[in-house]
């Protein structure tokens, strides 16, 4: 691993001609906020969709180039839908966006049967659970599996977990309204318990293969939560007293579960489903050896065992009600990593990470230990993520909504992990152009973009007269390398020609997929493929004397101060054009003409 620290300032000079994703200062991304009513975002030339902005306190690449490659998030965008998010993790760039659904949580990947896909929970959301599906999508983002709850009169899949299990299986939370008397707590006898719990379902047939309700097995009167609206209380929903947010089903078939109301962590055995040791709450069956702090976590969510001998629990510690003293420690939203011993029942504080700028989390949050060591939290109603080093040193500190004010409704980092995959959508790349005056390449702008795709490396571009033969090679005018999310090429003044074309290329130069093509003129697609089957590579040109020099220039940005107004200037410049970005360094490639 390098050594050497890349400052904000290099940070800024490397990602000038990105998409504007990335801010420094406070107040301009606050200004944002403001204007996107709590969704700091910007928009596309070449998509409809819709991508966020983010503030960057800190950032130190070196500290996490070894990280996995990408970074999942399940996101909401206002009124503009909700879907899963992938994230370039060298830039931040989007990589791909499905915003078609209501509410979305926890994307990531993971795998079935040997083969990764992509999952997510998308659905409706009331008062601390939801109804929903638990969806499994393969490479070309074609759906493989969607998974829900069976049995539970209407109940579907609850959203706040969505694991694939060792077996191949799927596992999800669960949320049902059962009666209940409720004059205990100054209810009706009539009345209505909110219990939640888990099923194991196989995502291939939707066959229950285990089903488990908290209400069973654990006395309700242990809850830390309120009889009251302020917890979901009404006519038609009951007090949820347990809250399940986690379940990890272990190598020996038993369940590693959470119960955000009753402060712990339980092991449920997958024989009858009687809780085998309780960690935490009011009713420890461990030894806390340092000095409470290993089991004074209260509201915690994400609950995992992270060893192969499953004795190191790493989880999201909301530190909410109910905690007790913290000594010198602030009483602060945590990550945590304890080591427990199930013979001598023993709990020990290994590592705590707390956020940089001191915030807390009311809800949600999750924590993802990375196989370099690294740590990634997510802060929930704290809208962002911090990246750790093992030591314990910020890799990184990212926000995706303000910080320190009341909690914008769906504005959430509800879990973000790193991982990797490789997507080859089968739609199209896209294209969006700026019509000339003359409306023809002249002097014309190309955006550029693949929605999903990951192994394009540069753009071959196509210009010509005539829509039925635009993938000629005549008509190759040169390459751009790729660029974030939307690529920006700028025609020359000697271009010629009324339509354009593109074809995304690998590292090799093969072609990936090739756009429709676009009339210049009226700034529309052209319903022809355009049929790009192959291009010539930028070494070949460079060796083809036959060749001469393109008509397309490239339009860059000059880094001349700090990443502040770089980033300001990228975005407010977006703002003026309709979309776009600023890219970087062109490659020419010959023609004849």
């Amino acid at each position: 691993m390098r050594q050497s620290s890349l400052t904000l300032a290099a940070l800024a000079a490397r990602l000038a001609s990105a998409d504007v994703q990335l801010l420094t200062s406070v107040e301009q991304f606050n200004s944002l906020d403001e204007e996107h009513h709590g969704f700091p975002q910007q928009t596309f030339r070449s998509s409809s969709i819709i991508a966020p902005v983010f503030q960057v306190n800190a950032w130190d690449q070196s500290l996490t180039e070894d990280s996995p490659p990408y970074i999942f998030i399940g996101s909401v965008y206002g009124h503009e839908g909700a879907g899963p998010m992938i994230l370039d993790g060298k830039d931040l760039s989007l990589v791909y966006a499905d915003q078609q659904y209501r509410n979305a949580y926890h994307s990531q990947a993971q795998t079935i049967n040997g083969t990764q896909y992509l999952t997510f929970w998308e659905g409706s959301h009331s008062r601390g659970h939801a109804n929903g599906y638990c969806h499994v999508v393969d490479e070309q983002y074609n759906l493989k599996y969607n998974v829900t709850a069976v049995g539970l009169d209407g109940a579907l899949a609850d959203m706040h977990e969505m694991q694939i299990t060792h077996d191949d299986t799927v596992i999800f939370t669960t949320y049902l309204n059962i009666p209940w008397n409720c004059t205990q707590w100054g209810g009706s006898e009539d009345g209505l318990l909110m219990d939640s719990g888990f099923q194991e379902v196989d995502p291939a047939t939707n066959e229950l293969l285990f089903d488990w309700s908290a209400s069973h097995w654990f006395d309700v009167n242990d809850t830390h939560a309120r009889y009251s609206p302020g917890f979901g209380v009404t006519d038609t929903s009951g007090l949820d007293f347990f809250h399940i947010n986690s379940v990890q089903k272990t190598r020996a078939g038993d369940y590693l579960v959470s119960s955000r109301h009753l402060g712990l962590l339980t092991l449920i055995s997958h024989d009858d489903g009687r809780p085998l040791w309780t960690l935490g709450g009011d009713h420890s069956q461990f030894e806390d050896l340092s000095d409470g702090r290993a089991t004074d976590f209260t509201w915690q969510h994400d609950a995992r065992f992270i060893d192969a001998d499953e004795t190191t629990i790493t989880m999201f510690d909301n530190h909410g009600e109910h905690t007790g003293a913290c000594g010198d420690t602030p009483c602060l939203s945590r990550g945590l990593e304890i080591k427990i011993d199930t013979v001598a029942m023993t709990a020990e504080l290994v590592h705590e990470y707390f956020h940089p700028q001191h915030v807390d989390a009311g809800a949600m949050g999750g924590v993802q230990k990375l196989p370099n060591g690294n740590v990634m939290t997510a802060w929930g109603w704290s809208p962002g993520f911090v990246e750790y080093t093992a030591d314990g040193r910020v890799a990184m500190d990212v926000q995706r909504g303000r910080l320190g004010v009341d909690n914008t409704p769906d504005m959430f980092a509800y879990r973000v992990t790193r991982g990797h995959w490789t997507g080859r959508p089968t739609w199209p790349p896209s294209i969006g152009v700026d019509v000339t005056p003359l409306g023809t390449a002249a002097n014309a702008t190309v955006y550029l973009s693949w929605n999903g795709a990951t192994d394009v490396a540069r753009w071959g571009l196509f210009v010509g007269d005539d829509p039925a033969t635009i993938q000629d090679m005549d008509n190759y005018r040169g390459v751009v390398d790729k660029q974030g999310f939307e690529t920006v090429a700028f025609l020359g003044a000697d271009a010629r020609g009324q339509y354009v074309a593109c074809a995304a290329l690998d590292k090799d130069d093969q072609v990936l997929g090739a756009s429709l093509v676009w009339d210049l003129a009226t700034g529309q697609p052209v319903v022809v493929q355009s049929n790009i089957a192959s291009v010539k590579s930028v070494a070949q040109a460079a060796s083809d004397s036959s060749w001469g020099l393109p008509s397309i220039g490239i339009c860059l940005v000059a880094v001349a101060g700090s990443f502040v107004a770089v980033a300001w200037y990228c975005y407010t410049r977006r703002r003026r054009s309709a979309g776009g970005d600023v890219q970087g360094e062109y490659k020419p490639v010959a023609s004849d003409a």
